[in-house]
């Protein structure tokens, strides 16, 4: 019995040995031979592709005033609140009015104005009257002159029959009556001299007329725009002050037009080269998270923001958020509503499209691999898509006979999922598309085998080609 036993235990030693240098031998033989990956496929498809840019931007109206004073006053009345559409009026409708301001102090200044004209006119014609009784004056001295003339001369003919100091009266006469004249002469052109200055007095009493004129009817502001009153700033009762170069001044209320709605939007300034006016956009909003709306481009800017400057002072909360020394360049989008009323100051996601493919070759952007020129096989090497001026060229892999085939090809552009393929593929093509570990360690001729041929016949087949995003 104990021989038996020995036996035994001998046996199943070396039948456990043998297992062991079996299972050695197996897993040596199957280590030496290529591993066949597992991989998903996709067939090379034709379609269309849209290149985008995405942005971040905020809502604004397209027409959007400050609503200022142009004087210093009380405001007396402010006839609509926030959320009232007020219009600018036509031929046939009055403009509403936004602001009425206290006017006492103006009406004052306006009769002061009028009053000083009304007594320039006055003295102006005073001074004409004295002007033309100089003149009246003038002439009876030129008339008594001649007189004297005429008398000096019969005198001066008589000769010796006239006593001398005769003569030398009828002399002093005519000097007198010479110096008179010509001394209202020279008060006539003194007198019309300061004639045309009272007339310039009487030029500057005018235009303060206007002027008191047109600051009276500053007290009563009207919409510049048919729009609504977003913003109200004052309440009856408050002292405006009009703006200086140091102070932007009291700004009363917003008025709107929200009818047309802007999107400003920030694009780097590595894409703002690709952005044009005219190019159709995509808006996304949080708060119209069922909605997407389109939009068009209607102004780039020519130079990069400033973040320290903005126009009338304010400037856009959005535009104004960046500090970080990046480069952008405004852009702005002309919103299509429909007519649905959006709220202005909302951020929004856009994506404005630069450039469509049509009719193209795309592939899954992640299928489109780097891959060294000196790496590929000799006869890859020599393909037209492999540029030998650089040192890595863009390249896929084909399934062939259970195989994957490094493939160069020449590519366009790019959306979010898929990059097109001018060359190198046709449609009859079959690339490795995923797993990335896989694609990242994949080499030429390896074999490998489709993710669909491991599901179970039981389950219901997984789709190997989905559809792209945006076909």
């Amino acid at each position: 019995m104990r021989k038996f036993l020995r036996i035994f235990l001998i046996i199943l030693v070396v039948l456990v040995g043998l297992g062991f240098l079996v299972n050695w031998w197996i897993k040596k033989n199957m280590s030496s031979g290529p591993e066949i990956q597992t991989v998903r496929v996709e067939p090379v498809m034709r379609g269309n592709l849209i290149e985008t840019i995405s942005a971040p931007g905020e809502v604004e109206p397209k027409s959007k005033v400050s609503i200022s004073a142009r004087v210093a006053a009380r405001i007396t009345e402010l006839p609509f609140k926030e959320g009232d559409r007020v219009t600018k009026g036509s031929a046939t409708t009055k403009p509403s009015v936004l602001v009425k301001l206290d006017d006492t102090e103006l009406a004052a200044a306006l009769l002061s104005a009028q009053a000083r004209h009304a007594a320039q006119q006055a003295q102006i014609r005073v001074n004409q009257q004295q002007i033309a009784a100089a003149r009246s004056r003038v002439a009876a001295t030129r008339v008594t002159l001649a007189e004297a003339n005429r008398d000096l001369k019969r005198q001066l003919e008589l000769g010796k029959d006239v006593a001398t100091a005769v003569i030398e009266q009828a002399q002093s006469k005519v000097d007198e009556l010479v110096a008179q004249l010509r001394a209202a002469e020279e008060s006539i052109t003194a007198d019309e001299t300061g004639l045309e200055v009272m007339t310039h007095n009487l030029d500057a009493a005018a235009a303060e007329i206007a002027r008191a004129k047109d600051n009276l009817s500053y007290t009563i502001i009207t919409s510049p725009i048919d729009g609504v009153v977003t913003r109200l700033n004052a309440e009856v009762g408050e002292l405006v002050v009009t703006g200086t170069m140091n102070n932007a001044g009291t700004v009363i209320m917003e008025v709107a037009d929200l009818s047309q709605m802007l999107l400003n939007t920030r694009v780097d300034e590595t894409s703002i080269a690709d952005v044009q006016v005219g190019q159709k956009a995509t808006v996304r909003m949080e708060a119209y998270r069922e909605k997407i709306f389109e939009g068009t481009v209607v102004a780039v800017a020519l130079a990069n923001f400033d973040p320290n400057m903005s126009r009338g002072g304010g400037g856009n909360r959005f535009m104004m958020g960046n500090n970080d020394g990046t480069k952008f360049y405004k852009t702005e989008i002309l919103l299509k509503t429909n007519g649905q009323r959006i709220f202005s100051g909302l951020t929004a996601d856009i994506d404005i499209e630069t450039k469509r493919w049509d009719n193209v070759l795309k592939i899954p952007s992640q299928a489109v691999l780097g891959r060294e020129v000196d790496n590929l096989p000799p006869d890859v090497r020599e393909q037209p898509e492999v540029d030998k001026t650089k040192t890595t060229v863009p390249v896929v892999y084909r399934v062939i006979d259970g195989k994957a085939v490094v493939t160069p090809v020449s590519i366009g552009g790019s959306d979010l999922t898929h990059t097109v393929i001018k060359s190198g593929l046709t449609e009859s093509d079959v690339i490795i598309t995923g797993p990335f570990k896989v694609l990242e360690s994949v080499q030429n001729d390896q074999k490998v085998k489709e993710e669909r041929a491991t599901t179970r016949p039981t389950t219901k087949p997984a789709t190997t080609m989905p559809t792209p995003k945006g076909a």
